[in-house]
């Protein structure tokens, strides 16, 4: 498998978006639970978007990349404009969350988890723009780093869908 052929990608392409249109249904489901306690805060609504936002960056990236006979500089190209779109969303989505901060044992977030919450969010989206970049380069690893995007998307997904079943509760 090379790191600038997007067609060999596709067995991997199409594990990823099996499992995040799986997961992106049972984070409906389990926002569905618990909907009556978070829909009256921006905050906690904000946050269950970006965990769909985080999910469906990966099933978009997987749907591009299977896309047959596409060339690697338009893959690298599809990749690099979700990964902006998706810096985008979450820059909005986490704007104004440091407004937020309460002190360590309170209810609500915490500094440190507002700062894990905008480096994985974050980071997830730089890495699918690192992925399209470095494929059109065809240098430094291409689609390498697409596995590490998807990772840090699925752990900033399932936290913020950990926060809004089981946290918000406590």
């Amino acid at each position: 498998m090379t790191a600038y052929d997007a067609s060999q990608w596709s067995d991997f392409a199409l594990a990823q978006l099996g499992a995040s249109a799986a997961l992106l249904g049972l984070v409906f489901v389990g926002m569905s639970i618990n909907l009556k306690e978070f829909v009256g805060s921006s905050v906690l609504v904000n946050r269950a978007l970006e965990a769909i936002v985080l999910l469906a960056s990966v099933l978009l990236a997987a749907t591009a990349v299977l896309i047959p006979a596409q060339d690697r500089e338009v893959v690298g190209v599809e990749l690099l404009v979700l990964g902006v779109v998706v810096t985008l969303c979450v820059l909005q989505l986490q704007s104004g969350t440091g407004n937020e901060v309460v002190p360590s044992g309170d209810r609500g977030p915490t500094r440190a988890s507002i700062v894990s919450r905008r480096i994985i969010g974050l980071g997830s989206a730089a890495l699918i723009v690192v992925a399209g970049i470095l494929l059109l380069a065809e240098a430094g690893g291409g689609l390498y780093w697409w596995p590490v995007a998807i990772a840090t998307a699925y752990i900033g997904a399932l936290v913020n869908a950990w926060v809004l079943l089981v946290e918000i509760l406590r």
